[in-house]
């Protein structure tokens, strides 16, 4: 994030036919060493609760730094 310590993470995908063969975590790695080699700390992401990925980066060392909740009620008649 500009003028602070921190890296983001605008988005992560692997393609639905190439999941769960470890790409996503390696590019996560890839991202943090790149970070970390330009000196910043830290690095952030956002991501929705309903997302398959959140295990994924509990497991690459991430943890949850806020949580929101939505809440939706369809107007319709």
């Amino acid at each position: 994030m500009p003028g602070t310590d921190e890296g983001y993470l605008e988005q992560v995908a692997v393609r639905r036919d190439h999941r769960g063969r470890g790409i996503a975590r390696l590019l996560l790695r890839h991202t943090f060493r790149a970070f970390h080699r330009t000196g910043l700390c830290s690095c952030t992401l956002w991501t929705h609760s309903d997302t398959g990925a959140l295990d994924l980066y509990l497991r690459v060392g991430m943890t949850v730094r806020q949580s929101s909740t939505v809440f939706r009620k369809d107007l319709g008649v």
